[in-house]
């Protein structure tokens, strides 16, 4: 096995070779078809002239060489090579060779000798393609491990490659992106226009490397943009111009610009590095950042692309900063990301008419510790849990966004088969206490702090 993997290899290697070898193989499976057959009946003929095929024997011997043939190489070279028993029987029988050549074809003697003879070639035929699937399956599989290997080989050297780029570094997106959500839900309104934005300059320059910026406030009407004061600097920045080539393109697209960007025409010189429009998620534009200076390798893409991830995300904080402030007031323990979308939800509420959905499930049966913890692993990915206690019992508050009533029903029914599948019981058997809050009607603040608190 070993050697005709080695043998199917080689022929991968060399494919004009194997094209060769391959039509070699198949002319002398043909000869050999013929041959083998012609040579037991030479040396049939030679030791019992008188019965060249063996007719007379108990056992008919000659059938051998078809079945040798059938064996080796499959059905079709098997029936060729009793096909030749055949003909050389016509042949000698009219001929009048053989001395016990008779007038009556053997019928059994050449029915059940081509039998065999499909019996084996259907045999081989078939381990031979089991073989040729093993076969080709190894190749496959040691060809995958080759690639695998050198993948690996190729993931291990980038892997130190960045461990020894970031081991220089402070620390990751999501670390920058944590403490500037910190920094911003801490920061008071009456610090300024742009609260924490000192914070998050030094933010941006401990990522980033800029070493020259500046923060303006901007206002947006009817398409134009007015730069209002400077919110926060950091180093000595060059002023930004309102009529600025980069400010501008900025603005038209949306997103940062600098000075190696195509669009750029360079019409009037720009005493700015990189421009980038503070926008949050409701599209509004709050402010820009004008970066004067920072080293030219630090001019690259990975910075700029968390230049602006970052800005994006303190636009986007900032403008949910007073919500997410009025429900960590209403309700101390809530967890961020849960006050952040309820936040967003109740703003959608209020200007677009979106209903959103809070199921409070307060747990007070014999199994109030096992459910709530096994409640949380079939949670949606859209739906978002608060667990926390209220007394001696666990308390789980469901957001359900963009949720209506029937939405609410299907979450419900939903839960209850599941308390039927696992615990064998529903809402009411097992003592689970169901309070619904509907964005529409009730105040979702006031009914959860009322839950809480009591």
């Amino acid at each position: 096995m070993t050697a005709h993997f080695l043998k199917s290899v080689w022929q991968r290697l060399r494919p004009g070779q194997s094209r060769v070898s391959g039509e070699s193989e198949s002319h002398g499976q043909w000869l050999e078809a013929i041959v083998i057959p012609l040579v037991f009946m030479g040396l049939a003929w030679s030791l019992k002239p008188q019965d060249p095929f063996l007719l007379g024997s108990v056992f008919p011997w000659l059938w051998f060489a078809p079945v040798l043939a059938a064996l080796r190489y499959g059905v079709a070279p098997g029936l060729v090579s009793g096909c030749v028993l055949l003909g050389a029987w016509l042949i000698a029988n009219v001929a009048g060779l053989a001395a016990v050549a008779r007038t009556d074809f053997p019928k059994d003697y050449f029915f059940g000798g081509g039998l065999l003879v499909l019996l084996c070639g259907k045999f081989s035929d078939v381990w031979r393609d089991r073989y040729q699937r093993m076969d080709e399956a190894n190749l496959y599989v040691t060809e995958r491990l080759s690639r695998l290997t050198k993948r690996h080989l190729l993931l291990n050297l980038s892997h130190d490659r960045l461990e020894q780029e970031m081991l220089a570094r402070p620390g990751s997106l999501r670390d920058a992106l944590t403490s500037l959500r910190d920094l911003v839900l801490k920061s008071e309104r009456g610090e300024g226009a742009l609260p924490g934005v000192e914070a998050l300059l030094n933010l941006l320059e401990q990522y980033t490397k800029i070493e020259s910026a500046a923060v303006y406030c901007a206002e947006e009407r009817g398409g134009q943009v007015r730069l209002g004061a400077v919110a926060g600097s950091l180093g000595e920045p060059q002023v930004l111009e309102q009529d600025d080539e980069l400010l501008r393109l900025a603005i038209e697209e949306r997103k940062l610009v600098h000075i190696a960007e195509e669009e750029v025409a360079y019409e009037r010189p720009s005493r700015q590095l990189a421009v980038v429009p503070l926008i949050a998620s409701d599209d509004s534009l709050i402010g820009v950042l004008a970066v004067s200076k920072m080293p030219f390798f630090s001019l690259n893409a990975e910075n700029l692309q968390m230049m602006s991830v970052m800005l994006a995300y303190y636009a986007d904080h900032l403008l949910n900063a007073p919500d997410i402030a009025l429900c960590r007031k209403a309700l101390p323990g809530i967890p961020e990301a849960y006050a952040e979308e309820l936040a967003r939800m109740l703003r959608m509420q209020k200007k677009t008419d979106i209903n959103s959905q809070v199921v409070v499930m307060t747990f007070a049966g014999p199994a109030k510790e096992t459910i709530p913890t096994q409640l949380l692993h079939i949670k949606r990915g859209l739906d978002l849990y608060w667990q926390t206690q209220v007394g001696e019992n666990p308390v789980i508050a469901v957001l359900l966004p963009f949720a209506s009533s029937s939405s609410l029903e299907g979450f419900l029914h939903r839960i209850n088969g599941w308390l039927k599948a696992r615990f064998g019981g529903d809402f009411d058997s097992l003592k689970i206490d169901l309070r619904s809050i509907d964005f529409e009607r009730e105040d979702p603040l006031k009914v959860l702090s009322e839950i809480i608190q009591s």
